[in-house]
């Protein structure tokens, strides 16, 4: 069998093994972190292999030294794909603008709330409103005091009753 033949299907069987890990991992962004212990430790043990052929069975050496640089791309590139899949199945998140303030709109999923937050400086934000996200025909977005809408990609009534916000979906 040819080199390149043989190092595409062990790539392929590597991001089979790591997706299904990923998968059965589901991390979330808090242990984002371990991804400087998961990627370091796969192309070691890739390099471990290439080791233990180099005493075997040498034609196989190369293989696994190519193979360990692919699979830590492929750890990195799987494990951020499983964080945004975490993400998406929990939240969904709109911003707009209004003068020199950015709003972000975020919806939790899991308990159907949603919370506001501004922020006039990048990296920094408060949120200041939190409530009930109730999804009918529209989106009404309640607390004891106030009710805002979403509808057609648009916040009414934020400002005041005729008020209405274009929304940019964050993905």
């Amino acid at each position: 069998m040819k080199f390149g033949i043989r190092i595409l299907l062990l790539s392929i069987f590597d991001f089979i093994i790591i997706w299904l890990w990923v998968k059965q991992m589901n991390p979330d962004p808090s242990i984002s972190i371990a991804e400087l212990i998961l990627v370091p430790s796969v192309v070691v043990l890739n390099l471990v292999i290439a080791l233990i052929l180099f005493f075997l069975n040498r034609k196989f050496v190369s293989l696994f030294l190519i193979n360990a640089v692919i699979a830590g791309i492929l750890m990195h590139y799987l494990f951020a794909k499983g964080i945004t899949r975490y993400k998406n199945e929990r939240f969904e998140s709109w911003e707009f603008n209004l003068q020199d303030t950015t709003y972000e709109i975020t919806h939790s999923k899991i308990d159907k709330t949603f919370s506001i937050s501004e922020s006039t400086n990048p990296g920094s934000s408060t949120s200041f409103l939190d409530g009930k996200f109730i999804e009918k025909e529209e989106i009404y977005l309640t607390t004891d005091s106030t009710e805002y809408k979403i509808k057609n990609g648009y916040l009414y009534g934020f400002r005041n009753a005729t008020d209405s916000i274009k929304l940019t979906k964050i993905e």
